[in-house]
């Protein structure tokens, strides 16, 4: 049976993270705390994983504001996430002034993107 049983591999990428210095001010704390947060790639998993729980259809799109984040050094931020194809997930962490609706279409459209390349 172990053998025949897939084996799965937990990976974060992160991409794009220069891109909350242009937008450091938003912070009300150090952004320092936000970057060391997104270094720790066991936080991130933890937190996409629960968030991903809350993501019940294909097409469902996970927001956490602030507070609501579980980890302290992420409470200055708002996280956006989905799933996409049988176990992969994507998300966009920034401030909590983040234009959300467009934050949402696009996490949405890139998963649905990404779904798409890897059904081929």
């Amino acid at each position: 049976m172990d053998a025949v049983s897939e084996q799965t591999e937990e990976r974060l990428v992160l991409s794009g993270t220069a891109n909350l210095a242009r937008v450091g001010s938003d912070f009300p704390t150090s952004l320092g705390e936000v970057l060391e947060a997104l270094e720790e790639h066991v936080v991130l998993l933890k937190l996409m994983g629960s968030m991903a729980a809350l993501n019940e259809s294909e097409d469902a799109v996970a927001v956490s504001i602030g507070a609501e984040n579980p980890f302290s050094s992420l409470r200055t931020t708002s996280v956006i996430t989905t799933s996409y194809g049988q176990a992969g997930g994507l998300g966009v962490v920034g401030p909590t002034r983040m234009d959300y609706p467009t934050a949402m279409a696009s996490v949405r459209a890139v998963a649905h993107y990404v779904s798409t390349i890897l059904d081929q």
